[in-house]
């Protein structure tokens, strides 16, 4: 908490900064701890177009509850768009480079891409917004590490302050090598409000419409089937994630993958009848999953 505080501290003696807020349970804690400091910044929210019915109602009430200003930041291109151009949020930034790699577009008939879609819809909005409204720094509750790998490997070269050139924008993580466990408790101390979507079981707050990992032990697709089954179904089956599920999961094209599941009566009969064929991007879980 020491180092986290004196982070925060030269944020605000150097920079002009932000506070990105995405209203889940890393940022809300940032929040907090600026807050209880006395700082005052600007929240911003960025609408990606794939939120929780009621996220961004829980962002604006706890702007609020603190008595800040909020910004709200928008794409000017729909995610399905973005999909169609870039490529699908499926299988985690890192993970989808590696796909595209050993699986061409040109072959298999669809591109997977978490990190243009994660740019696009969400970064990019964000930062421009920052400037916009006289900021030049933006504080994040990224975690390094206990976020991603990739995460990790950012944070122990460029340390929880750097630069992003591509923006000119100072990007500063006082959480940064903060794990779950001390989010947790932090969040249980201070009795903070905690998500109505992490309270219904969604592994995240954020975007509703991504793939990510799809892991046994943590996969977005199964938490968003069991908790919002409406809007999973709209995922598989007009968003066409279904078939893209399929091909990553048996390593086919996207043409094989439409035909095994028209052979099965086409993806919206199987969305009816079994489900969980679309929870997963493995086709066999890991050692030790306990189903």
């Amino acid at each position: 908490m020491k180092r986290t505080r004196a982070i925060i501290e030269q944020a605000f003696r150097q920079y002009r900064p932000a506070l990105a807020y995405s209203g889940g349970g890393d940022s809300s804690v940032l929040l907090d701890i600026v807050h209880g400091m006395g700082y005052r910044p600007p929240l911003i929210y960025t609408d990606t177009q794939m939120e929780y019915g009621t996220n961004q109602a829980f962002v604006r009430e706890q702007a609020g509850r603190y008595g800040l200003q909020l910004h709200i930041a928008r794409a000017d291109i729909t995610p399905q768009d973005c999909w169609k151009r870039y490529g699908y949020p499926m299988l985690g930034k890192q993970s989808a480079r590696i796909w595209m790699q050993k699986h061409p577009a040109s072959k298999y008939g669809f591109k997977v891409d978490c990190s243009t879609c994660c740019r696009k819809m969400k970064i990019a909005p964000s930062r421009k917004l920052h400037h916009k409204i006289g900021c030049n720094a933006t504080l994040t509750g990224l975690r390094g590490e206990s976020d991603s790998m990739l995460r990790g490997l950012r944070a122990l070269k460029d340390g929880a302050i750097c630069e992003l050139k591509q923006d000119h924008l100072t990007q500063i993580n006082p959480l940064n090598g903060w794990t779950d466990l001390m989010i947790k408790r932090y969040t249980v101390q201070h009795a903070l409000t905690v998500n109505p979507q992490k309270q219904a079981g969604h592994v995240t707050a954020g975007c509703m419409y991504c793939g990510g990992g799809a892991q046994f032990d943590n996969s977005a697709i199964r938490a968003l089937r069991l908790a919002s089954p409406d809007d999973w179904r709209r995922m598989v089956t007009e968003y066409g994630f279904g078939p893209i599920i399929i091909a990553i999961k048996y390593q086919v094209t996207l043409s094989e993958a439409q035909g095994a599941l028209d052979h099965l009566g086409g993806v919206e009969s199987v969305a009816d009848r079994m489900p969980h064929v679309f929870d997963f991007l493995r086709p066999k879980p890991l050692k030790g999953y306990d189903r």
